[in-house]
């Protein structure tokens, strides 16, 4: 399906339960603050949340709600996503090869990549 909206999303930092990323839908000149990411664990999807405000007694309202049957919502949630996916993989650490005999030649081959 082609995008209908020109959506960029950037995380704006980790928290315990994910990541919190910046929306920009740029054809409305709109930006969202605040989004919750959360990447997949046991039984669970990606979930993407919109910010929400503490209401009172452990509840929370939405500050920004979407109808999520429409294109703009789903738009959304994959920018969000791969905004995430891409942050995750800047998180892994480097691979440091130790076990060569300094008197022979690498070869890069040999190296587990």
């Amino acid at each position: 399906m082609p995008k209908l909206y020109s959506i960029e999303a950037q995380v704006h930092m980790s928290i315990p339960q994910g990541y919190r990323v910046k929306v920009s839908v740029l054809d409305l000149g709109m930006y969202i603050n605040g989004m919750v990411v959360m990447p997949p664990s046991e039984g669970h999807e990606w979930t993407v949340y919109p910010p929400s405000q503490r209401a009172g007694r452990g509840k929370y309202s939405y500050i920004v709600e979407f109808n999520k049957k429409l294109p703009l919502w789903e738009e959304i949630y994959d920018a969000c996503v791969d905004a995430v996916k891409l942050e995750m993989s800047y998180d892994k650490k480097d691979v440091v090869v130790t076990d060569f005999n300094e008197d022979e030649p690498i070869n890069l081959d040999a190296l587990p990549f």
